[in-house]
């Protein structure tokens, strides 16, 4: 199991961005992430969108990006929409030490009150993991993906009650 420790978050730069578009899933992944080199891409002309490159230790395993919804009139929610973890280091905790890590970083914004990842509905593993960390199923979007949040902040002291 990966240790908290060892797993840190860094920004995608100059000098790691080739390394990050190098990473790949396991083949039956292919069609349910997108490619990283989209994801760059759409980083640079998406004003909110956070790329970020998962290292254990020195070495680059993962890659994520997440985004405040401001474009979509919701600036209090943030949507993780890219997650993957290298093929060659998946099954040892890296992704659900990284997703713990990027769940902490954007609960750490003082009015974050809704957190949102969507995948295909079909990945019962993906339905597992996201459970396992906190999310609760809400629905479909346009895109008939499922819909499966955490609530913070505000919105989870007002579920509480």
């Amino acid at each position: 199991m990966a240790k908290d420790r060892t797993i840190r978050l860094e920004d995608v730069t100059a000098d790691n961005w080739e390394d990050v578009v190098d990473l790949e899933v396991a083949d039956d992944q292919e069609d349910l992430v997108a490619e990283n080199a989209y994801s760059l891409a759409e980083s640079k002309f998406n004003p909110h969108a956070i790329p970020k490159a998962i290292y254990a230790g020195c070495k680059l395993v993962g890659f994520a990006m997440y985004e405040r919804l401001v474009e979509e009139g919701e600036p209090r929610t943030f949507s993780i929409y890219r997650f993957m973890i290298d093929k060659s280091h998946q099954g040892k905790g890296y992704g659900r030490t990284a997703l713990g890590k990027i769940i902490e970083d954007i609960r750490s914004a003082p009015d974050c009150e809704r957190i949102t990842i969507c995948y295909v509905p079909k990945n019962k593993a993906a339905r597992k993991f996201y459970a396992s960390l906190g999310f609760k199923e809400i629905g479909r979007d346009e895109d008939g993906e499922m819909i499966a949040e955490i609530l913070c902040g505000p919105a989870l002291e007002h579920q509480e009650n």
